[in-house]
């Protein structure tokens, strides 16, 4: 139950500073991202989700205003950052619903609006103040909360050839990227290609055969709510990466925001047995 000091804080979900940012999260998650494929919907999620997040949890928790907006700014750190993958993975695996997010760490500065929105919390008004609105506002605004990290995987097989070296094909891929790609990605054949907010990211494998490279795609990551058909995610792969490698002179994108090379550690050489050696020689 919460204390009469909390119940008098849930005024802040009402307040138009929070049913705006709301109302953005929701309609960027479910309109905004999937019909415009840009950079531009995936930092109005980070900056109006920043906004409204933190004065969630202090509407419920007031007397830990400081702590919340604290925790939310390290926390934003921590999921942008590639340390999170072992938790994303962790939770991926309980199966209850997938979640998501991609390494771009320009998105941290959608940081700044952390003072804006504790200082809004602190003199928010509210429109409504009927109970019943509360509630229903505090439930949308947590299904904006997960649709943000939404993710679907699709798995694939699909192989696409190119009449050139693996070298060839990676220079390709570092001119293609809007972001630079190190020099120790490209000694990868294991690929993460990271594109805009709702074609989250593509897996493809590298290899060589009868005088080709061949890219095979392994799998596509969704991170909007609502997926389109697999084939409809394939002709955007295709049409964004594959079709842009084929035509030379390669430029920079504004789709494909990171190429990331998955290096495979060396299996160490066996080691020799030295008394074979002896009673071979010895032989």
């Amino acid at each position: 139950m919460l204390g009469r000091n909390e119940r008098g804080h849930l005024h802040i979900l009402a307040s138009p500073g929070f049913l705006v940012s709301v109302s953005l999260l929701f309609l960027n998650d479910f309109v905004f991202k999937p019909s415009l494929h840009n950079a531009l919907s995936g930092k109005l999620s980070d900056f109006s989700g920043l906004f409204v997040f933190p004065l969630f949890w202090t509407a419920l928790c007031p007397r830990r205003r400081s702590s919340i907006y604290l925790l939310t700014a390290v926390l934003f750190v921590f999921w942008k950052s590639a340390y999170s993958q072992p938790l994303i993975d962790g939770w991926n695996s309980l199966s209850f619903f997938a979640i998501g997010r991609s390494v771009d760490y320009t998105d941290l500065l959608a940081l700044v609006v952390l003072p804006l929105s504790f200082r809004y919390s602190l003199r928010s008004s509210p429109v409504l103040k009927k109970p019943v609105a509360l509630y229903v506002i505090g439930i949308v605004s947590i299904v904006a909360f997960a649709a943000t990290s939404y993710s679907t995987k699709t798995a694939y097989n699909s192989e696409y050839g190119f009449p050139i070296s693996k070298q060839e094909l990676r220079e390709r891929m570092r001119r293609l990227s809007t972001h630079d790609v190190l020099d120790s990605f490209l000694q990868a054949d294991d690929f993460e290609i990271t594109f805009d907010s709702c074609i989250g990211s593509a897996t493809i494998f590298m290899t060589v055969k009868n005088d080709q490279t061949l890219v095979t795609l392994k799998e596509i990551n969704y991170r909007c709510p609502r997926p389109p058909g697999k084939e409809v995610m394939q002709e955007y792969f295709e049409k964004e990466f594959i079709d842009k490698l084929k035509e030379p002179p390669v430029t920079k994108s504004p789709q494909v925001e990171y190429i990331w090379g998955v290096l495979k550690e060396k299996s160490p050489e066996p080691t020799k047995n030295p008394r074979a050696n002896n009673s071979n020689s010895r032989r």
